[in-house]
């Protein structure tokens, strides 16, 4: 499945992979292409429960999920709301890749099946910044984001699409992590991993 910002393009997926914490529970409220989430499940001796969430169950239904995750077809919102269990908040990371705010888009394409408006990235950044356990949420870099999430850790990245770059931002509601949930991809590039 094709999306325009899918996260699996070498590098990037690393540098992901690299702020990740360890936790017992990946969750991805807007899976889309579940980049993220089919990369950790394919490392070795991964024992991660996946929580893969998207609104459109066309995008669900499209992959394999690793045995024990959980799939549901939820407003993004509604799924964070969810995920308020205080048993879950410790153990668990939250992956969001929303669909892009039509402001950071070239001629403001449509590009997803299931489209936010301006109200809808507000709420969910509302919702966001309420989440108790640890998360981090991918997005091109545009004012509503930044002044919403102003307060969690941003590292921003040059990424490649096709013929275009984008200036994407990290923004993360916790420290830098002193310990990673997998160290196979350790690293700020290849040579550095050697």
């Amino acid at each position: 499945m094709y999306y325009p910002g899918q996260k699996n393009i070498p590098g990037l997926i690393h540098k992901i992979i690299n702020q990740i914490p360890p936790c017992k529970y990946f969750c991805e409220p807007f899976a889309g292409s579940a980049a993220v989430s089919t990369f950790l499940s394919l490392l070795p001796g991964s024992n991660l429960k996946f929580f893969i969430n998207d609104i459109d169950p066309y995008v669900t239904d499209k992959f394999d999920y690793p045995a024990g995750s959980t799939v549901t077809n939820l407003d993004a919102v509604n799924f964070l709301e969810i995920l308020h269990n205080p048993a879950t908040r410790t153990d668990a990371f939250i992956f969001m890749d929303p669909p892009y705010h039509h402001s950071t888009r070239p001629n403001n394409f449509k590009l997803y099946g299931t489209e936010m408006s301006h109200t809808d990235h507000v709420q969910f950044l509302e919702a966001a910044t309420k989440v108790k356990s640890n998360c981090m949420i991918i997005h091109p870099a545009c004012q509503l984001y930044d002044q919403a999430l102003h307060e969690f850790r941003t590292i921003q990245l040059s990424v490649r699409y096709h013929n275009k770059t984008s200036i994407e931002n990290l923004y993360m509601n916790y420290l830098d992590p002193e310990q990673l949930l997998t160290y196979v991809y350790a690293g700020k590039n290849c040579w550095d991993r050697q």
